[in-house]
């Protein structure tokens, strides 16, 4: 985010880096900063979310940043690694697909996405390609590129996030996580409408035809308007 306009892109690169990890203190300075309260302003109104970034600002510059920080690190050790289920939400793909389990098929199709996205993770990233925050890190790239295709295969492996977003909801509230869940499908909804723009935008690309002499018809559907508009001259 080199500019003071932010895009949806930027806020899945910033949504997928608060689930990957808690904020550390570099990122909790970043987001206090007057550029930081700015831009996360203007993510809140890009998503049409203002009330929800205004209570993720909030909790950002709650109390000194080491005590900032420790309270979301324990925040998402509790919720995304925790031992009891009823109190912990899993941050994978594979865990909401219906299969139940951790590494199931959305890990190899993830792989796959990664790969046509040109994603190259860490060697010492260890979590697997249907977390939460690697798909987001896919989405922002998709949208960058931008590949309409690819934006529409990354959100079909993010349906699942709607039902994570309510569960991590109903555990944490208010807390920052909760409320950085509630984010996730008006992001999700605005990435849908930009593929569905650029559809219509390729077919009218398509369909566009100039009447004039000597030029060759692209659409043959379109040639009774064509000598209309020829008549007409």
């Amino acid at each position: 985010m080199n500019t003071m306009t932010v895009t949806l892109a930027d806020v899945a690169e910033w949504l997928s880096a608060q689930f990957l990890a808690p904020p550390d203190a570099a990122m909790v300075e970043a987001a206090r900063s007057v550029r930081g309260q700015l831009l996360l302003a203007q993510m809140g109104a890009l998503l049409d979310r203002p009330d929800e970034m205004g209570r993720l600002r909030s909790l950002l510059s709650a109390d000194a940043v080491p005590v900032v920080v420790q309270g979301l690190q324990r925040s998402h050790v509790a919720l995304f690694e925790g031992i009891f289920r009823n109190r912990s939400v899993a941050p994978y793909a594979s865990v909401w697909d219906g299969t139940g389990r951790l590494f199931g098929p959305a890990v190899e199709r993830m792989q796959r996405l990664l790969h046509d996205l040109d994603i190259r993770l860490d060697e010492g990233f260890h979590e697997p390609p249907d977390h939460l925050g690697v798909q987001l890190l896919a989405l922002a790239e998709a949208l960058r590129q931008p590949q309409a295709a690819r934006v529409a295969r990354v959100l079909d492996e993010l349906a699942w996030t709607e039902r994570f977003a309510a569960a991590l909801g109903r555990l944490d509230g208010d807390g920052y996580f909760g409320v950085a869940a509630r984010l996730l499908p008006p992001l999700l909804e605005r990435a849908g409408q930009a593929v569905q723009q650029a559809a219509l935008a390729q077919q009218d690309a398509q369909r566009a035809i100039v009447c004039t002499p000597g030029q060759v018809q692209q659409d043959a559907s379109a040639l009774p308007a064509c000598d209309m508009q020829a008549q007409v001259a």
